[in-house]
């Protein structure tokens, strides 16, 4: 191991996830706080060193108390024993260094989750072969999936290489409320709707949702590899061209009658919703598309196994 550059990867891991980081000293090699959690850093291969990290407790002081901080070592030596501390080998480094990548791309913070493993326990590290879901990748929130990759070729009736895709959408929540009176006429404006709007293009989602509303929308890791499409719509813009919409739908047509002398005259007067009256929440969220490359190219959506009409990555940018 070259140490010097494991705790620069370690050091970049944690400040993605928000920590603030600083030099160790001599014995640990950085420490990193976050809230009201500490956590200690040693990197080595070095069974003496770890020994004496693994016994040692560390602790911090939060307000007028002292806390235990957590102890974090990183390590390619899979001989050492180190039951008192979550342990990182170099399918950890790769992982958590790679979301950390992906999470800088997109400007997020990496939700990054410390726990021990039973991990060292004389033999080699274990590899798996075929990693879950959730295993790489930046968390988004995503829209829930129905459709395994299995029932996607049956779907799609083709074999061939598989891809992840995730088309961001808006997600909206909109609500009318109030009333206005007009002469003897009370205009309620009393409404909810939601809806799923196409972030790339601005068209409402092909989906057959009853009530997108009730869509329940979850943080998710991504697999290394996928797409996840840029949204190229601007949410205020969006947002402002719903209010419009529905605004429009509020709208009401009030006949008044008016009177001079012997003559009574009717007239249509429009009445709108004010701003007040009006309240839209908006939120970008994912929609997990699995992507067949065989004979053809067939794109399936995650959530109710529709397969697509349209190629979802022609000419948008990748994140």
């Amino acid at each position: 191991m070259i140490h010097n550059r494991a705790v620069e990867i370690v050091r970049n891991i944690l400040e993605s996830a928000s920590y603030d980081v600083e030099e160790g000293d001599g014995l640990i090699d950085l420490s990193a706080y976050y809230d009201d959690e500490c956590v200690v850093v040693l990197c080595s291969d070095d069974s003496g060193k770890i020994d004496e990290f693994n016994k040692k407790n560390f602790t911090f002081r939060l307000d007028d108390e002292k806390v235990a901080c957590r102890k974090l070592l990183f390590t390619m030596n899979s001989h050492a024993g180190a039951d008192n501390c979550i342990v990182w080998g170099h399918q950890d480094l790769s992982k958590f260094s790679g979301q950390a990548a992906v999470a800088y791309i997109l400007d997020q913070s990496l939700a990054l989750e410390l726990k021990k493993e039973e991990r060292f326990n004389g033999g080699p590290e274990q590899v798996t072969s075929r990693p879950t879901l959730d295993d790489y990748g930046p968390e988004l929130p995503l829209i829930p999936s129905s459709i395994t990759e299995e029932r996607a070729r049956q779907i799609a009736g083709i074999s061939g290489e598989i891809r992840r895709i995730y088309i961001p959408h808006y997600l909206y929540k909109f609500t009318g409320s109030g009333e206005k009176q007009f002469k003897s006429h009370i205009i309620d404006f009393k409404a909810k709707e939601s809806g799923l709007v196409n972030a790339i293009t601005g068209t409402a989602a092909s989906l057959e949702i009853p009530d997108p509303g009730a869509i329940e929308i979850k943080n998710r890791s991504v697999p290394v590899g996928s797409k996840i499409l840029k949204p190229e719509k601007d949410k205020m813009a969006m947002e402002y061209e719903i209010i419009q919409s529905m605004k429009e739908k509020l709208t009401r047509n009030v006949r008044v009658s008016k009177t001079e002398g012997d003559t009574i005259s009717y007239e249509d007067i429009e009445v709108s919703p004010g701003e007040e009256n009006l309240d839209i929440k908006m939120e970008l969220v994912y929609l997990p598309v699995i992507q067949i490359r065989g004979s053809k190219v067939i794109e399936i959506e995650t959530f109710s196994g529709s397969i697509l009409k349209e190629p979802v990555d022609d000419g948008v940018e990748l994140l």
